[in-house]
């Protein structure tokens, strides 16, 4: 069993990964550009109240500790020829699923060596609600045509450290999401679809876009509502949650960039809110009029959507990043 085990743990992925390959830690932290305070975490601890100390009334909180890229994790996902300088960059996501708000850190540009590197990580309050997620990501910059296990495209990930969980302003029970969710059996509801879908997208209302589960599929429900980041049963909600998440926003992203008028601007929050997530990423640029003014042409232009599709689709899997809950319920079940 232990053999066939193994097996497809090196089979299960395409190229060499090392999921907690990094060692992140966050041991200090100023508030509004004061003097810098220590971090006072208990051990194993990742959950950070934010502003940390007794301050009630602030603006920033910028949190600081290190990087360490050890020797084993180079060994593992570079071959022998880039070992000494490898050929990839180093950097802490930043990412607010309550506002949509992503962004990223550079810690270190290619080559990144063995070693330990500082990071600072600002955090602006009125960029974030409830819980902010920073993970450190080791990611491969040029490419390589040589054969074996080891990643070989560039722009690919091939390290990620341990998530810290940064908590602001904690979301109320009556608390209301960008997008409304529900659960309701689809069967009994005469505005939903027919027959056994799971999910629905409904856009009656542009101005607050809703989420339907059905309610007839009681075995995924349960499993959306496990509790807890371990076990079975949250790996696979979080697997299933991607693969709604992944149709929702690819519909609302295409749905902003149909509401956008000739100025690069739109009537509802949440569209500006879809457009500054996504558009600037998938365009390359800073500002988000030229953004949404790009989104706006090529989804009126036939010949532009496949290829808009196309950028959506590697911008929506670096948002979600299915890959590293698809490897975490992949090792689950390997110790079944």
């Amino acid at each position: 069993m232990e053999r066939q085990s193994q097996r497809y743990r090196s089979t299960s992925l395409p190229y060499a990964y090392r999921n907690e390959g990094l060692n992140f830690e966050l041991d200090g932290y100023s508030v509004d550009d004061g003097e810098p305070r220590k971090l006072d975490l208990k051990a194993g601890q990742t959950r950070i109240g934010i502003p940390p100390g007794d301050e009630e009334e602030w603006e920033t909180v910028v949190l600081s500790g290190t990087v360490h890229l050890p020797e084993s994790t180079v060994e593992a996902v570079f071959p022998a020829e880039e070992r000494a300088e490898p050929p990839a960059k180093l950097y802490v996501t930043v990412q607010c699923h309550q506002t949509i708000y992503r962004n990223r850190v550079s810690i270190r540009d290619a080559p990144t060596s063995v070693g330990e590197y500082d990071v600072e990580i600002r955090l602006d309050r009125e960029d974030f609600r409830d819980e902010v997620e920073l993970r450190p990501y080791l990611v491969r910059t040029d490419s390589n045509d040589s054969d074996g296990p080891h990643a070989s495209d560039p722009n690919v990930r091939v390290a990620s450290g341990q998530i810290y969980t940064a908590v602001i302003d904690p979301v109320e029970e009556d608390g209301r999401a960008q997008i409304d969710g529900e659960e309701v059996s689809f069967s009994q509801s005469t505005h939903l679809p027919e027959g056994d879908k799971l999910y629905y997208l409904d856009l009656r209302n542009e101005a607050r876009p809703k989420l339907w589960i059905n309610a007839d599929h009681p075995r995924i429900t349960d499993v959306l509502q496990s509790d807890g980041s371990v076990g079975a049963e949250p790996r696979m909600r979080d697997v299933v949650l991607d693969q709604i998440s992944y149709s929702v926003w690819q519909q609302l992203i295409v749905r902003a960039g149909t509401a956008v008028n000739d100025d690069g601007e739109v009537e509802h929050q949440w569209q500006q809110t879809v457009i500054e997530a996504f558009a600037r990423e998938i365009y390359d640029v800073d500002g988000v009029e030229e953004a949404a003014l790009a989104l706006r042409r090529d989804v009126r232009d036939p010949g532009a959507l496949p290829e808009l599709m196309s950028r959506i689709d590697v911008e929506l899997q670096d948002y979600l990043d299915p890959r590293s809950q698809l490897i975490n319920l992949i090792e689950e079940g390997l110790q079944i």
